[in-house]
């Protein structure tokens, strides 16, 4: 084998070893993203509103309650009005890969739910905490005992349901359009299609599904690909993802706007590569 050869497959080695070895630190780089979104006919009561985003918390064996304490210590020093969760708090015990050898000895689901709502119940916002559920939350049929953990740490569920912020702006959370069941008749009754609304989605697959509406759309779900490799347009994708254009930050359908956050924790593996966890924060404006 000549130098020359020898050198290139040293030179590859060495940066296959750094980029493994950053995306085991990567997961613990938590990113702050901050945004003034400008909404039609807002009420004038929300102008300012400071609303923090926390997606796929996703407490498992491979992200300890640690990651979930630090991403809710962040977010209180923003000190948002509302703080919403926008689903998939654990992992299904089958998601782990079974190279890693975590399945032998990751506990059970709800013991990572109870874990989570430990945390949940240090979140500090004035005007409430609002969750809704993911795919992983229904595995095994444990959504409505972990909607009920989270409840009683102090987070309102909206489940193909509504509230309004300072009695103006809707709030608007469904179910997961993978697992659950999609009731937007029912999520969205009393609101018209002009008036500005929040509305909490898992999967961003929602959005062209209310592109009609004068929507803010905040999803999660593809931790905006986990891992995306460099000069490739590689990244893992959810099943149900497969041919959508929606990985992370912002996108327009119709009237509606939608961000993808790139979540806290990590599902499969405990890795990223170029797709760090995020903390989103968006300041409502006239």
């Amino acid at each position: 084998m000549s130098t020359h050869i020898r050198g290139a497959f040293k030179l590859f080695g060495a940066a296959f070893g750094a980029g493994f070895s950053y995306s085991l630190v990567e997961p613990y780089r938590l990113q702050i993203n901050a945004f003034d979104v400008e909404m039609p006919r807002l009420p004038s009561s929300c102008d300012g509103l400071k609303i923090a985003q926390l997606s796929d918390l996703h407490c498992s064996a491979i992200t300890p309650p640690a990651v979930l304490r630090r991403a809710i210590e962040k977010c209180n020093a923003l000190r948002p009005d509302v703080v919403v969760l926008t689903g998939d708090y654990v992992s299904r015990r089958d998601s782990y890969f079974r190279f890693t050898g975590v399945r032998r000895w990751a506990k059970p689901v709800m013991e990572y739910a109870e874990m989570v709502a430990r945390e949940i119940q240090k979140i500090h916002a004035p005007e409430g905490v609002f969750a809704v559920p993911g795919n992983h939350d229904h595995d095994d049929r444990n959504c409505n005992a972990i909607m009920e953990l989270l409840h009683d740490a102090g987070a309102v569920p909206l489940v193909n349901a509504s509230t309004r912020l300072r009695g103006d702006l809707p709030l608007v959370g469904v179910d997961d359009l993978r697992a659950g069941k999609l009731l937007l008749p029912q999520a969205f009754r009393g609101i018209s299609q002009d008036e500005a609304q929040i509305v909490l989605s898992h999967n961003p697959r929602v959005t062209p599904l209310i592109q009609h509406r004068n929507a803010l759309v905040l999803s999660g779900h593809t931790h905006a690909g986990q891992v995306h490799l460099p000069l490739t347009n590689f990244r893992m994708r959810p099943s149900d993802m497969s041919r959508s254009i929606y990985f992370q930050g912002w996108y327009a359908s119709g009237n509606a706007k939608l961000y993808v956050n790139s979540g806290v924790g990590s599902v499969h593996f405990p890795m990223r590569f170029r797709c760090p966890p995020e903390i989103s924060l968006f300041t409502l404006r006239m």
